[in-house]
């Protein structure tokens, strides 16, 4: 049986033969500046979809966007799942699931990335898609516990997905088991930084973007917790603002500018986000019980040539660990996220890469992402009431 579809956005399918013995596998990764959708037909050479879209889109013309999830008939999805929710099928969500995605007040204007979410997760939803969500770093059970008190972000639904991409690539590029796999997933989106150590297959830490020991680009990073005292009663776009691209003059810069720029006005906000990589690796490699094969590092800041080529220096010469970008990229549009995510959701349906995923134990996840905050008077009930679900 062949499929012929007319798609809303681009040239995105790469393969239009599509035979009842086949299975697609679809990941979504919901960053920052865009949603990247990456799906793949039984294996990583069989590329059905793989594309990009602004996260503006996603929130303004949702059902544009379920078009082109739907336009290649996917058996299995990886939806977005913001700062993760316990492995389970998009169509038993409820309104606390979707409310605990973006933990997004009702009383603030919307974010664009996280209005997206929710939306796309409510529509595939409705349409009963064979869909399911994934945890953050805080739910898995292979983290110890005691790591866990008072945080929330120790690595989003999304730095997962990418840590399974990491270990995936490990894996193939050394010709070992997933569970022989140890390494420091460094992943730097647009907006947040943040690190995941694995040993053995398994996730066993993580900083997340919120308390990362460095701004990223767009994101502050780790707050002092004297300047949240002063700024208040801030907003969620504040989490999103006060990384190197501010630094100079307080106004977002573009990545480009930045690095044209990194030997004059930006050399400062480049030293620092430099080192704030070096000191989320160290930290990481100070509590695992052996040491890491190499750094891994994704996302789409990995990408620019000239910070990729001064981290990987950087790392290799203050901490003495090999440091390299994924040797096994198959796609060319999609980011790294959703690479990850694909490859989970091949392996949530028994596909080729169902060891990936019973390696992470992704499925045995528990919780919320609230579950462990012991700070007097925070009530995770109270909470809930007054985030937004829709």
């Amino acid at each position: 049986m062949s499929t012929r579809v007319t798609l809303p956005y681009g040239s995105n399918i790469k393969n239009n033969n599509h035979f009842l013995t086949c299975m697609r596998a679809l990941g979504i990764d919901p960053g920052t500046g865009n949603f990247d959708f990456c799906c793949i037909e039984d294996d990583v050479d069989r590329i059905v979809l793989d594309e990009t879209i602004p996260s503006s889109l996603v929130a303004e013309d949702t059902a544009r966007v379920m078009s082109l999830v739907k336009s290649v008939s996917p058996d299995v999805v990886v939806g977005p799942s913001g700062y993760g929710l316990e492995f389970k099928k998009i169509s038993d969500l409820t309104e606390d699931d979707l409310a605990l995605t973006t933990l997004e007040k009702k009383a603030e204007t919307e974010i664009p990335v996280l209005s997206g979410v929710r939306r796309l997760l409510r529509m595939m939803r409705a349409e009963g898609l064979n869909a399911f969500t994934v945890p953050g770093v805080i739910q898995l059970p292979t983290v110890p516990s005691y790591r866990k008190f008072n945080k929330i972000d120790m690595g989003t639904a999304d730095k997962t997905c990418v840590t399974a991409y990491a270990v995936w690539d490990q894996a193939k590029k050394l010709g070992i088991n997933y569970d022989g796999t140890r390494l420091i997933c460094l992943e730097m989106g647009l907006g947040y930084n943040a690190a995941i150590a694995v040993e053995n297959g398994n996730i066993v830490d993580g900083i997340g973007g919120t308390i990362f020991p460095g701004p990223g680009f767009l994101a502050l990073g780790m707050m002092d917790g004297e300047l949240a005292y002063l700024l208040g009663d801030f907003s969620k776009k504040r989490l999103f603002e006060g990384g190197v691209a501010y630094l100079s003059n307080g106004f977002q810069e573009s990545l480009e500018e930045f690095t044209l720029r990194r030997h004059g006005v930006y050399k400062d906000g480049w030293t620092l986000f430099l080192e704030g990589v070096v000191k989320a690796v160290a930290a990481l490699t100070a509590v695992m019980d052996v040491k890491p094969y190499e750094v891994i590092i994704t996302g789409r800041i990995s990408r620019v040539a000239e910070l990729r080529e001064e981290i990987i220096a950087m790392v290799e010469r203050r901490l003495g660990i090999r440091c390299r970008r994924p040797a096994n990229v198959f796609a060319s549009r999609a980011k790294d996220v959703a690479m990850g995510a694909a490859l989970i959701a091949n392996g949530i349906a028994g596909g080729k890469y169902a060891k990936l995923v019973e390696t992470l134990e992704l499925t045995k996840s528990v919780g919320t992402v609230l579950e462990y905050v012991r700070v007097p008077r925070f009530n995770p009930r109270d909470i809930l009431k007054n985030l937004r679900s829709d």
